[in-house]
């Protein structure tokens, strides 16, 4: 048996003992648990499909949800904030023994990120309220690193995706209940929070699904279903970013997985594809009217060329970044109540956040707090090549695509820098690649079609 296969049998033959060790088992189950419930009282709303079709499709500003909430605290949300830091203090004391890879440029980036955005309370525009939401960023990274400690990128990935399956479907049952789920043309799926973090849960789905599709052929059913069910869900969402981002994910997956001249050809039919694609789009623009404008706005009525009202907001925050371009306003100190009432009385619909992960954080800690996230992406990226590289798992593939769907996705949203379930499923991916592998006892079968590396980090 070649040697490279021999350690793969190492690294399986540990997965399968430890997730049929019921101490283990009852651990990861918990774990779902805890996530699951907080981040549904962090982010979701039983109602919120009725009351996004009781508002008006245009802003009155009469009332603005988004200000409310950021002049007072959620009760709930604080406490489960802080029962998933405890829990992951809890999963860091039992979590089996590693060594940090103290020398890894990831955690040098990390380090950086992290300094810059403490350190801006120092020269915050508002203090006590970039104080608040750094206390809400810590809560998150405490839970982060702890549940990386104690599970494995598989073990993971699998307690995600139950969640994101869990968050979908009770979003659908709210909307049955409240009789807003009617799939049709001009149907977009609410669920319990918003359509584009439902297109993120259903993306999470679509990438994680491919874990089920290199084991026993028993287990490929249960893969497609999840990836079907995922794509479904986000043509529904009607998120054009979401699924643009999740093709460029599924197809950097994809090339990495391959090898050599196969690589090629795939990235030479995308673009020849992406080329057909926009010389499509152009003719379709001249007549938005018809089956083919309808297929590529997804069925959604609103203004494509202003991509849905954002670019005269960029203009707006361009200008307040040239302002203070170096170090910014301090983190989350911009997106006060007075500022949100404001930007959505002039641009006529509520605004919660810049809807670009890019100037947004230019907004918080300037070009410098920019250029260091940049620089951590990147290292991310090659990391998550390198291990999938080295140990040829699955999982580093997917941890790969999720960071690509979260760049590409910054581009017209900042769900993932805000301190919601997005940047803790990507952070805590992150962390558990910052662990030194353990040794492992082997077993005697192999499961699997991926190429085989070193076990070893």
């Amino acid at each position: 048996m070649r040697l490279d296969v021999s350690k793969k049998e190492v690294v399986e033959g540990a997965s399968i003992k430890e997730a049929t060790n019921p101490s283990n088992l009852v651990f990861r189950l918990a774990t779902i648990f805890v996530i699951g419930l907080s981040y549904w009282y962090i982010d979701h709303n039983w109602e919120a499909s009725s009351l996004s079709h009781l508002s008006t499709e245009s802003y009155t500003g009469d009332e603005n949800y988004t200000a409310d909430k950021l002049s007072q605290v959620n009760t709930m949300s604080t406490v489960f904030r802080l029962v998933l830091a405890m829990w992951g203090c809890v999963s860091f004391v039992i979590a089996p023994k590693s060594k940090l890879r103290t020398f890894s440029p990831l955690l040098w980036c990390f380090g950086a990120v992290g300094l810059i955005l403490f350190a801006s309370i120092l020269w915050s525009e508002r203090p006590t309220q970039t104080l608040f939401k750094l206390t809400v960023l810590l809560t998150m990274i405490i839970a982060a690193v702890g549940v990386a400690a104690a599970l494995s990128l598989r073990e993971f990935f699998n307690a995600i995706t139950i969640v994101c399956v869990g968050f979908i479907l009770i979003g659908v049952v709210a909307e049955i209940a409240q009789g807003y789920f009617r799939p049709s043309a001009d149907y977009r799926f609410i669920g319990t929070t918003h359509p584009n973090t439902e297109a993120i849960y259903a993306s999470m789905l679509c990438l994680t699904a491919r874990m089920f599709l290199d084991r026993l052929s028993r287990t490929n059913l249960l893969g497609v279903s999840i990836f079907v069910f995922g794509l479904i869900v986000v043509w529904y969402t009607k998120s054009r970013t979401t699924l643009a981002g999740l093709l460029f994910s599924l197809l950097a997956t994809q090339t990495l997985v391959m090898r050599g001249s196969n690589r090629v050809l795939l990235i030479a039919g995308f673009l020849l594809a992406t080329s057909v694609g926009l010389v499509g789009l152009s003719i379709i623009s001249q007549s938005s009217s018809g089956s083919l404008g309808e297929l590529a706005t997804m069925g959604r009525k609103d203004d494509v060329s202003s991509l849905s009202g954002r670019l005269p907001l960029w203009e707006e925050l361009l200008s307040s970044i040239n302002k203070r371009p170096i170090l910014g306003y301090g983190y989350l100190a911009y997106w006060d109540a007075k500022r949100v009432e404001s930007l959505s009385a002039t641009f006529h619909w509520e605004i919660p956040h810049g809807h670009n992960l890019y100037l947004d954080t230019m907004l918080d800690i300037g070009i410098v707090g920019l250029g260091l996230v940049i620089l951590a992406i990147m290292v991310a990226l090659s990391e998550s090549a390198r291990y999938y590289s080295l140990h040829g798992l699955i999982e580093y593939a997917i941890l790969f695509g999720l960071i690509v769907y979260g760049v590409i996705n910054g581009f017209a949203e900042s769900l993932f820098k805000l301190p919601g379930f997005p940047l803790f499923v990507a952070l805590t991916g992150c962390f558990i690649m910052l662990k030194e592998r353990r040794e492992t006892l082997p077993r005697s079968r192999v499961f699997g079609s991926v190429r085989m590396g070193s076990a070893g980090s």
